[in-house]
């Protein structure tokens, strides 16, 4: 499956204000060997089946920086560069319900690890349409935390909106709700559109670079199977 999208989210985690990016789509399996969306943006890796309906993998992937420069808010601290990812993969898929953890660890020094936690229902399935309903859930260690949401003494010097020092510890960073829905026009092609809403928890959200602790993010893809 191949497809071309756009989403509408928050310029980053904790802004008030939004941006959209693109949002390509590539899914692709031979055997083991698969090519998927992991965080947002294609990756590749292998997986294979643990028992009826269970799914485990590993996986190489791609994380997106943040370039302080572009927010206001941000302005004099440093900027957060595109990386690699590393992660594994658990997915439990029985009937209409998904169950799935997923662990990534950061290639770039310092960037640290999360682990998402995720859930979602097929709440109306015809041949032609599928309304899924979702929650997530993701926890960060501490790199991750100060890199997106800490401020060390020297950038809290330097911050141009006179952020004060701040490093947050692990634990619980964001939880979402979502909304997916599926049309199939025929065999090859389908629109998806996603519609949801996240919230930063503990750490993150006390955060000075968060100016809004919740908002809400969408995005609508066309798709072509083959």
């Amino acid at each position: 499956m191949i497809g071309v999208g756009v989403g509408v989210v928050p310029e980053y985690e904790g802004s008030r204000d939004y941006r959209a990016v693109p949002v390509p789509v590539l899914n692709y399996q031979s055997g083991a060997f698969f090519i998927g969306s992991r965080n947002g943006l294609p990756g590749l890796g292998l997986k294979a089946p643990l028992a009826q309906d269970l799914t485990a993998g590993v996986y190489l992937g791609l994380g997106l920086g943040r370039d302080s420069s572009d927010h206001t808010r941000l302005r004099g601290l440093p900027d957060v560069d595109f990386h690699g990812l590393a992660g594994g993969f658990v997915e439990y898929k029985p009937g209409r319900a998904s169950f799935s953890i997923d662990a990534r660890q950061a290639l770039k020094s310092n960037y640290g690890a999360t682990v998402d936690l995720g859930a979602s229902y097929a709440v109306f399935q015809s041949p032609e349409s599928t309304i899924s309903l979702g929650a997530s859930t993701t926890w960060a260690n501490d790199d991750y935390m100060n890199t997106w949401f800490g401020v060390s003494r020297s950038n809290a010097a330097r911050s141009r909106a006179g952020l004060e020092a701040y490093s947050p510890s692990a634990g619980f960073k964001s939880a979402a709700l979502t909304t997916t829905w599926t049309y199939r026009f025929n065999k090859s092609w389908m629109t998806s559109t996603t519609i949801g809403v996240k919230t930063l928890l503990g750490d993150a959200r006390d955060s000075p670079i968060v100016e809004r602790d919740t908002s809400a993010f969408g995005a609508a893809s066309i798709l072509y199977a083959f």
